[in-house]
């Protein structure tokens, strides 16, 4: 391939300035990486020029970072945006973004041009507001390579008038502690010297430090530098110029890391040892070590100089403190935020207002608050602090942690109670699980709460944001992630869920009545909610009035608090059916944003105590309940569309899937359709094998056993008798048939094996004996129903929908025992048709319910003699 001019011309003109590099001159170091960068930028404006005729808006391409202050070395990343007033994401600029990633990225059409490539990310005037950190420091040293409508002047000025400089200035000493606070890193270490991150960016961060006050270009700053006494910027110029010299003494090739860094600016001994090398052929060895001498003192000199100028700076930011904003009465000093003007705050009022406010600051931006505080502005806060409208801003505040500001909070007695009435006898009680643990007390476990939502936000949101197809994501189907619907929340919804979190048991409720009268509880038990005493219908209206939320943020909390248990008790009540999801929604009040934040509060409420980890089924309902009432009608009932995105559209699949009915592919369960299919395909052919088949499919730290066979209406007793034996714990079951086929598709709910005793720690060889169990018709013969276990101690039948009846059994013992028998004496007494089981254990026994069609010619009437008459 014929090589272009242009291409021929960058060539020639790199190699003249590597060749400036590999000489000896110690000095000239700003000047040949400004050579340098300007090579590469004549060329990329050329190319713009070029294309800029196509484009009659404003546009221009500027240099960032390193290219934008011209101290480009030969390892160094072109930083290159292209510039534009109007939106990236509309015509026509979107059409011409197009273009020039055409020939830049996804083409070979600019390399091949001139010789190397780069790579352009596209900014609008509205993509400014969003900068933030490294982005944003990038554009610090913004400068045009092709600007003729001076485009990026209104860049800077619109940056400027936006940013927040006391964050950047955060940002930035962050950055230099992050390096000049790494183990081991001294100006005397001579292995693993990093040339950018020991040297280049600790001096750049003092640079920017200075530059970020008014968001000006770094030169500025070089150029003030420059004045009285240049050692400091010389001895930069000087590492630069090392870097050139190191850089072309690696191999060519080498590939950056996803934070910029180069291998080829590690520095090691033999580096350190071979300086003398840089002087020409001829050289005697005397001037070759006198050389290197010099050499390496002067490295040890800049390197010393750099840090302490980068200290000294930064830290002198310091000394008076910075404020967060001009005038603002807090600022960061050395110790961290404090207030400036304490003798301002002369009511309580105003003492309340500048106590949130700093920690209010301290949590936007994640930085400490001065341990001398606590003796000034936090003095005996828990006798005058006040709800003022700043608490509401701190639930609000979508940066950084709640529950770090909490923290604070906890170390100043009485201060929350002041704020959340009735706060102080929560945290000094002791409920069940402080009682079981017997580790913490519950304000730390509410603040573990608050923690676990913030990191589900975090999360959720990096999660939509990765995504390339975010709209899947939070098109609510059965793959429900806490993560995501956390992330789905407005910030008003959000601020709810964690005034609900951190008052849950604070407002007297009904429940808490109705504890407080149960003399069968424990004294723990029956005061372990209600502490303020104020009732639930007032509590937040009554104590936040002046507290800065909004009256819809008081009114969503106070409606989670109340609905707390709303998602377990429509779980636990039975099978999730169409009325179970009307109930949901009618509680909701038909509003699905509200059951999203109920959700949401419900699975943080519950992360490590009675956690999906430990509950699994009942996580798994409640995830199927959200789910159904969340999902558009249209989309619930749609089997033709699953059997095709699973590949299986061929007419016999369709035609034994869509058997099972509308039951089964409403529901959570038609996601296991694909791999029961090739099964339920030879079962259904009366040629070919009739043996059932069981698979344990994975369901977090348990498991649901799905079984396929021919229809067999004792099938329930056989699989939950064999299960009992086994000492597997069942804890639910749904039973789906397909009429017209004869087959069954069950899915049976097993017990995390942790639960199933010690000496059966998992599941073995359980589907196969389960298998066995069907095939042979076990545990439902005479002799069977005559050893039952006898553990029932109530056994009712009611209808509980319009033609499925509930045969609910009580007992003291093993839950799986008391399913085994209600499943066979269904099938033995009853001849009835088994469509699902449930079952709950706590304190007061076992309970368990399985739902059954009665066969035609029994009535509920005779059907409960017969159940009234079991021995």
């Amino acid at each position: 391939m014929t090589t272009s001019p242009e291409a021929l011309e960058f060539q020639k003109r790199i190699a003249a300035n590597n060749a400036r590099i590999l000489e000896p001159d110690l000095d000239n170091g700003r000047e040949l990486l400004a050579e340098r960068s300007a090579i590469y930028t004549d060329f990329i404006a050329r190319w713009a020029a070029g294309l800029a005729a196509e484009f009659d808006r404003p546009f221009a391409v500027a240099a960032l970072g390193g290219t934008g202050r011209a101290e480009l070395t030969p390892c160094s990343d072109l930083d290159i945006v292209f510039l534009f007033a109007d939106p990236v994401e509309e015509e026509p600029t979107r059409g011409f973004v197009r273009r020039l990633q055409e020939e830049t990225l996804h083409t070979r059409g600019f390399r091949d041009r001139f010789g190397f490539s780069i790579q352009g990310l596209p900014y609008a005037f509205d993509d400014i507001p969003n900068l933030r950190e490294k982005d944003l420091n990038a554009f610090l040293d913004l400068a045009p390579v092709f600007d003729p409508g001076d485009l990026c002047s209104e860049y800077r000025r619109r940056i400027r008038a936006t940013y927040d400089p006391f964050e950047h200035f955060l940002h930035v000493r962050r950055l230099w502690l992050k390096q000049i606070e790494r183990p081991g890193i001294t100006a005397e270490r001579i292995a693993g010297f990093d040339l950018k991150n020991d040297a280049q960016r600790v001096f750049l961060a003092a640079i920017w430090t200075i530059a970020g006050r008014d968001f000006r270009h770094s030169h500025e700053v070089y150029e003030e530098l420059g004045g009285d006494d240049p050692r400091d910027l010389e001895a930069f110029y000087f590492l630069l110029r090392m870097r050139g010299w190191i850089h072309l003494r690696r191999p060519p090739g080498g590939v950056p890391t996803a934070l910029g860094n180069h291998e080829e600016d590690v520095m090691n001994f033999d580096d350190f040892d071979s300086f003398g090398e840089w002087l020409p052929e001829g050289a005697a060895t005397t001037e070759r070590f006198e050389f290197a001498e010099e050499v390496r003192a002067r490295l040890l000199a800049a390197r010393r100089r750099v840090v302490s100028f980068a200290r000294g700076v930064i830290e002198s930011e310091l000394r008076p403190g910075r404020p967060v904003s001009p005038g603002h009465p807090v600022a960061l000093g050395a110790g961290g935020l404090y207030h400036a003007n304490p003798e301002t705050c002369v009511t309580d009022q105003d003492r309340s207002s500048a106590a949130l406010s700093l920690i209010h600051i301290a949590q936007r931006y994640e930085v400490p608050i001065d341990a001398s505080e606590l003796l000034t502005t936090f003095d005996r806060a828990g006798d005058w602090l006040a709800p003022v409208p700043e608490l509401g801003a701190l639930f609000l505040e979508t940066r950084g942690s709640l529950a770090a500001s909490f923290d604070f909070l906890s170390r100043i007695p009485g201060a929350e109670d002041r704020l959340f009435p009735g706060y102080g006898r929560f945290e000094s009680s002791l409920d069940e699980r402080v009682r079981t643990e017997r580790v913490i007390m519950r304000g730390l476990l509410e603040r573990e709460k608050m923690r676990e939502l913030e990191t589900e936000r975090r999360e959720g949101e990096r999660i939509l944001a990765e995504s390339r197809t975010p709209d899947r994501l939070t098109d609510t189907g059965y793959d429900i992630r806490i993560e995501v619907e956390t992330a789905r929340l407005t910030n008003a919804q959000l601020a709810a869920v964690k005034l609900a979190l951190k008052t849950k048991r604070l407002p007297l409720t009904p429940d808490d009545l109705v504890a407080r009268n149960d003399p069968t509880r424990s004294l723990s038990e029956r005061f372990s909610s209600g502490f303020s005493g104020i009732p639930l219908d007032e509590y937040y209206t009554r104590s936040f009035a002046k507290a800065g939320f909004d009256p819809d943020v008081l009114d969503l909390a106070r409606f989670l608090v109340a609905n707390r248990r709303t998602f377990r008790e429509i779980a636990d009540a039975g099978l999730i059916d169409d009325l179970a999801v009307e109930d949901l929604l009618e509680r909701c009040g038909g509003d699905r944003e509200k059951a999203r934040a109920l959700y949401v509060f419900t699975r943080i409420d519950r992360h490590a105590w009675e956690s999906p980890r430990q509950k699994p089924t009942l996580f798994f309902n409640i995830r199927e309940l959200y789910a159904k009432a969340c999902m558009p009608e249209e989309r619930r009932f749609d089997p033709y569309r699953l059997l095709g995105e699973a590949g299986l559209a061929d007419r016999d699949s369709q035609e034994i899937l869509l058997d099972f009915g509308r039951d089964f592919f409403e529901g959570i369960y038609r996601h296991y359709a694909v791999r029961f299919c090739p099964h339920l395909l030879r079962l259904a052919d009366p040629d070919r094998s009739r043996k059932p088949k069981a698979i344990l499919i994975s369901n977090g730290p348990s498991a649901i056993l799905g079984v396929a066979a021919r229809d067999d209406r004792g099938m329930a007793a056989s699989i939950s008798g064999a299960l009992w034996k086994q000492g597997v714990g069942l804890s639910q079951a749904h039973l789906f048939s397909a009429m017209n086929h004869g087959l069954a598709l069950d899915f049976f709910h097993l017990a995390p094996p942790a639960q199933n005793g010690a000496d059966r720690p998992g599941y073995g060889d359980l589907a196969a004996l389960v298998e066995e169990a069907i095939e042979s018709r076990l545990h439902r013969s005479d002799e069977d129903e005559a050893a039952l276990p006898d553990v029932a101690l109530g056994i009712t039948l009611t209808e509980w929908r319009h033609g499925l009846y509930r045969l609910r059994g009580e007992s003291a013992g093993e839950v799986g025992a008391l399913i085994y028998l209600l499943c066979c004496k269904a099938n033995r007494r009853l001849r009835a048709d088994v469509h699902g089981v449930t079952s709950q254990a706590d304190r007061l026994g076992s309970r368990a319910s399985v739902f059954i069609r009665l066969p035609e010619s029994l009535d509920l009437a005779d059907a409960r003699e017969i159940v009234e008459n079991w021995g």
